[in-house]
C-alpha cells in the first residue's frame, strides 16, 4: 500500500512537469495556428508566389502570417473571456449552471453532508464552501468550484448520499478539500479557459454539442466567416481540422495532469481521515454502479477535471482526466475488487434504496419475510458482521418478543388466548417494538445475541420461556423459517457442545441435515451433484441415497433440530468438518434467500 505521503510527493512533481508542458504546448499550438491558417486562407498561393518571384512572394507571405493569426485572436479572446467570466460569477452561481441546487434544511441526508462539510472545513483551516447537491445525478460524485472573491462551492450528487456510509461521505468530501488545499482551483480555473479557446476553433464549422455543454460554447459563431452559399467552407474545414488537432494535444495534456491531480487528491483525503477504507469503499460502490451502467449526467468536458470522478472518461488511457477506479483502489490497499464483490456492493445499494422509500418499517420487514429476494453471500456477512447489540436488559423477554413477532399472532391475539401471562406479554412489549422495526436481516444476529444472553438464566427459568415459546410456535399450527432457526438456537444452546469421537453413530443425522439442505433448495439444477459434494468434502461415510424431505412441514423442522441435539454431542473437529461442508454448499450457491440465510446461520451456532 501506497502512504499518501509518498503519493502525494510523486504527484506534485509530475504535476509540475505536466503543467509546464501545457503552457510550451500552448505556445507551440498557437504558432502552427498561425502557419496553419495562413495555409488554409490562400491556398498554395505561397508556393506560386515563390516559383514566380520574390516579390510576389514576400508580399504574399506577409498577408499569409497576418491572418494567419486571427485563429490565435480568436482563442485568447475565448480564453481571455471565460476567464473573466470566471472571475465574475461566485462559485455558487457555477454550481448553479452545471445544474446543482443548494442543500436543504429538512433533509437529515443534506444536513449530514453540511455538517461533514463543517467538520472538515475547522480541521483542515479553510473556510467554508457553499454547499449544493446534483438532485438528478445518481451516480457517486463530486466537484469543488471556485469563483469570485474567493468563493467556493461544494456540490454533491444525490447517489452519493444515497449510497455512502458517513465514513465514506466524509471521504469524498476529504477528496475535494484536498484539490483546495492544493491549489488545483486556480490551476483549473485556466485549464478550463485554455481548453475553451481549442473547442471554438475546433466546433466552428457545425457548433454543435459532441464535446461540450458549457454554457460559454456559444461565445462565438464563426459559421458564416468563410461559408459559401451552400453553407459549407474549404478553408473553414481546414481551419476545424487543424483546431481538433489542437484540442487533442489540448485533450491529452488536460488528461495527463488531471490525473495526477486527482491522485493527489486522494493522498489528501486519507491524510484528512486517516481512514483509506472509507475512500476504497466509496470508489468501490462508485465502480459497482460504473458496471452497472449508471453515469453522470452529462458534464462540459472542458469541466470534466472537477469531478470526484468522470464516468465518461474516455477508455484510451491518454485521454482519461481520471485514473481507473480500479487502480485508485489498489493504490490505497483495496487489492483486486472481483465480480461477485462488485455485485454484492451493488445489491446492497439498491435494498438500501429500496429501504429509502419504504415509509413503514414494519411492513418492511413483513414484505421482506414474504418476499422471494436473493442476497449475495458476501454483502450478506458483511452486512451481519456490522451488527452490533448492547445487553439486553431482559434477555428472557427480548428472546420472547422475536418468537412473538415470528409467530404471526398479535399481542391482542396472544393476551385473547392466555398463550403466555399478560405480565409476560408486557414485559416483551418494548423488546417487540425495537424488533418490529429492525431490518429482517438485522435479526438474524439479534437471534444469536439474545440466545446467548439468556444462558445466564436459572434451569427453572429456561424451562419457562421454553414453554412459552413452545407455545407460540403451536399457535397458528405453522412453523416459519424464522421460528424454527429461533428454535435450533434455543434447543441447541440448552446442550453444551460434546466431544464424542464416534461419528459413525451419527450417520442417520447427518444424512437428514445434508437431505434437509438439499431439499431447501427447490431451484437447484444440480441436486446430485451438490449432496454427493456434502458427503465427499465433510466425514470419510459413504453416501446413502438422497430422499426428498418437505421442508415447508413443522415436523420436519422439529425432526431437524432434534438431529443438530445429538450432532451437537459430535468432538469439535468432526463440527467442523460438517459446518465446512454446509459452508462450502453455500459458497458454491453465492446467493440466498431470507429463509435460507435464517437456516444457515441456525446451523452455524448449532454446530459450532
Amino acid at each position: 500500500m501506497t502512504t499518501f505521503r509518498e503519493k502525494h510527493r510523486q504527484a506534485a512533481a509530475t504535476s509540475r512537469r505536466l503543467n509546464l508542458a501545457f503552457w510550451l504546448a500552448a505556445l507551440a499550438s498557437y504558432l502552427s495556428y498561425s502557419l496553419a491558417c495562413a495555409l488554409t486562407l490562400f491556398g498554395i498561393s505561397p508556393l506560386i508566389a515563390a516559383w514566380s518571384g520574390q516579390h510576389f512572394a514576400s508580399r504574399y507571405i506577409w498577408l499569409s502570417l497576418a491572418f494567419g493569426l486571427v485563429p490565435t485572436g480568436i482563442m485568447l479572446l475565448a480564453y481571455s473571456d471565460a476567464r473573466r467570466k470566471m472571475r465574475e460569477r461566485s462559485a455558487g452561481e457555477q454550481a448553479r449552471e452545471l445544474g446543482a441546487e443548494p442543500t436543504r434544511d429538512n433533509s437529515a441526508r443534506d444536513r449530514t453532508y453540511t455538517n461533514l462539510v463543517a467538520e472538515m472545513s475547522a480541521a483542515s483551516g479553510n473556510p467554508p464552501p457553499e454547499t449544493f447537491v446534483q438532485r438528478h445525478d445518481l451516480s457517486i460524485n463530486a466537484s469543488i468550484l471556485g469563483g469570485a472573491d474567493d468563493s467556493l462551492a461544494l456540490t454533491i450528487s444525490q447517489g452519493a448520499l444515497d449510497s455512502l456510509s458517513r465514513d465514506e461521505l466524509q471521504a469524498v468530501i476529504a477528496h475535494e478539500y484536498g484539490h483546495i488545499e492544493n491549489g488545483d482551483l486556480a490551476i483549473y480555473s485556466q485549464l478550463t479557459a485554455i481548453l475553451h479557446g481549442y473547442y471554438i476553433i475546433s466546433e466552428w464549422q457545425n457548433q454543435q454539442d459532441r464535446i461540450h455543454t458549457a454554457p460559454e460554447a456559444n461565445l462565438f459563431d464563426l459559421r458564416g466567416l468563410f461559408a459559401n452559399e451552400q453553407g459549407y467552407s474549404y478553408t473553414g474545414g481546414i481551419l476545424a481540422l487543424f483546431g481538433s488537432i489542437h484540442y487533442l494535444c489540448g485533450r491529452l495534456l488536460q488528461a495527463a495532469f488531471s490525473r495526477q491531480r486527482e491522485h493527489m487528491a486522494d493522498a489528501r483525503a486519507v491524510q484528512y481521515t486517516r481512514h483509506p477504507d472509507a475512500l476504497i469503499g466509496a470508489l468501490k460502490k462508485a465502480l459497482a454502479l460504473q458496471q452497472n451502467g449508471v453515469r453522470l449526467l452529462r458534464p462540459p468536458l472542458d469541466r470534466a477535471h472537477i469531478y470526484f470522478i468522470y464516468y465518461q472518461s474516455a477508455q484510451n488511457r491518454l485521454l482519461r482526466t481520471h485514473p481507473p477506479l480500479r487502480e485508485r483502489i489498489q493504490t490505497w490497499g483495496g487489492g483486486d475488487v472481483s465480480e461477485r464483490e462488485l455485485d454484492a456492493i451493488l445489491f446492497d445499494i439498491q435494498q438500501q434504496a429500496r429501504d429509502q422509500y419504504e415509509t413503514n418499517p414494519v411492513q418492511r420487514g413483513k414484505s421482506a419475510l414474504t418476499s422471494s429476494a436473493t442476497y449475495p453471500l458476501i454483502s450478506l456477512d458483511r452486512t451481519l458482521a456490522a451488527q452490533h447489540y448492547p445487553a439486553p436488559v431482559d434477555p428472557a423477554a427480548a428472546l420472547l418478543a422475536l418468537y412473538i413477532y415470528h409467530s404471526g399472532a398479535s399481542p391482542f391475539d396472544i393476551e385473547q388466548n392466555r398463550v403466555i401471562p399478560l405480565e409476560t406479554l408486557d414485559a416483551a412489549r418494548p423488546a417487540l417494538n425495537t424488533i418490529e422495526h429492525a431490518a429482517p436481516l438485522a435479526q438474524i444476529p439479534l437471534l444469536g445475541h439474545l440466545t446467548r444472553a439468556t444462558a445466564t438464566l436459572s434451569e427453572s427459568e429456561k424451562d419457562t420461556l421454553e414453554q412459552h415459546i413452545q407455545r407460540l410456535i403451536k399457535l397458528d399450527k405453522h412453523l416459519s423459517r424464522y421460528e424454527l432457526a429461533a428454535y435450533i438456537c434455543w434447543r441447541t444452546s440448552r446442550h453444551p457442545a460434546g466431544n464424542d469421537s464416534n461419528y459413525r453413530a451419527q450417520r442417520d443425522a447427518i444424512t437428514y441435515l445434508y437431505d434437509y439442505l438439499i431439499s431447501d433448495a427447490p431451484d437447484d439444477d444440480e441436486v446430485q451433484e451438490n449432496y454427493q459434494r456434502l458427503w465427499t468434502s465433510s466425514l470419510p461415510l459413504d453416501a446413502p441415497p438422497h430422499t426428498r424431505l418437505d421442508t415447508a412441514d413443522a415436523k420436519t423442522g422439529l425432526q431437524l433440530c432434534r438431529h443438530l441435539e445429538n450432532l451437537r454431542q459430535l468432538d469439535a473437529t468432526y463440527r467442523k468438518a460438517l459446518l465446512d461442508a454446509i459452508e462450502g454448499y453455500y459458497r458454491r450457491r453465492e446467493k440466498v434467500t431470507l429463509p435460507q440465510a435464517y437456516l444457515r446461520y441456525a446451523l452455524q451456532q448449532a454446530l459450532s
